[in-house]
């Protein structure tokens, strides 16, 4: 099962990190989307992602920190990089995180929000 997927007629980027997740996993998935990236620029400049955690099992809670970390610093997907817009999924994920990302517990509503221009 392939982690990444890219639906073109959205320009979207899905990220699903189903499974048991490990430091080693987690930072493989995160370069093979750096690369999917750097491979299809984004059509506004603006790539847009959904994460999607809904069937995540985490390693250890030390595991999700420091891919959390990783995420930010090292592949720079956080609000600070315009370049980003962010919808992460989770059951009961609901609310703004900043302008370029936010939680949601519905691929659905996700994708609406995606699909809306950057700010």
């Amino acid at each position: 099962m392939t982690s990444h997927r890219y639906l073109e007629n959205k320009d979207v980027h899905v990220l699903d990190c189903a499974g048991r997740v490990d430091l080693q996993m987690g930072l493989k998935r995160l370069r093979l989307l750096s690369d999917e990236l750097e491979a299809r620029p984004a059509r506004d400049g603006v790539h847009r992602l959904l994460i999607d955690f809904r069937r995540t099992v985490w390693a250890s809670e030390d595991v999700h920190r420091q891919l959390s970390r990783a995420t930010r610093r090292d592949f720079g997907l956080n609000a600070d990089n315009p370049c980003f817009r962010l919808a992460y999924v989770l059951k009961g994920g609901q609310g703004m995180v900043s302008k370029s990302e936010r939680w949601f517990d519905d691929v659905d509503e996700a994708m609406e929000w995606l699909s809306y221009p950057a700010a």
